[in-house]
């Protein structure tokens, strides 16, 4: 899952995004085939909740960002597939969307950092794949991240929360990723 893109990375405290919003699109797109419950979580056609905080416009702005590079892509994990930016307003209510919706993956965009510890509990036995926008989400309970490691793209996956929440990635994924346990 090798990568000869150019990242570049914005600093600018514990939610920097290492990796630009279109190579997550792509690495995602592919990252999920890799997930033993994918194709049942998604039933046919994959929906993504792209989660925004409310009056924060990096967390705007990154949301579009994520949801127009997901939307180009002909299929996501091999299957049909949607997009549809949320307002966060409380983990409960993500929760209860992401799992009326079917939801197949929550990912989480910038300003949400002190809520993901509480949207990790919400999302707990939820059959979801929570992607962060930021690598620094996944020890506070996010499953996957994407950070820079010399330059080239890598997988973050909290290994506690991905069982947590029904993901089950196969070793050989695993063995690409640093995984916190």
């Amino acid at each position: 899952m090798a990568c000869g893109v150019a990242l570049w990375v914005r600093r600018g405290g514990a939610q920097s995004v290492e990796v630009p919003v279109r190579l997550q699109a792509e690495l995602l797109s592919k990252v999920v085939a890799y997930d033993r419950n994918f194709r049942d979580r998604a039933r046919g056609r994959a929906l993504v909740l792209v989660v925004v905080k409310p009056g924060d416009p990096e967390s705007a702005r990154l949301g579009e960002q994520i949801h127009d590079e997901l939307g180009v892509l002909d299929e996501f994990g091999g299957l049909p597939h949607g997009e549809e930016v949320v307002r966060f307003s409380s983990p409960r209510a993500l929760a209860e969307l992401a799992k009326s919706r079917g939801a197949a993956v929550v990912y989480l965009s910038a300003g949400l950092s002190e809520e993901v510890p509480s949207i990790a509990s919400a999302l707990a036995e939820l059959s979801v794949l929570s992607v962060a926008v930021s690598p620094a989400y996944v020890p506070k309970g996010a499953v996957l991240g994407f950070e820079a490691e010399a330059g080239r793209p890598k997988l973050v996956v909290n290994l506690q929360q991905a069982r947590l929440q029904q993901v089950a990635f196969k070793p050989e994924l695993l063995k690409l990723a640093r995984v916190i346990p």
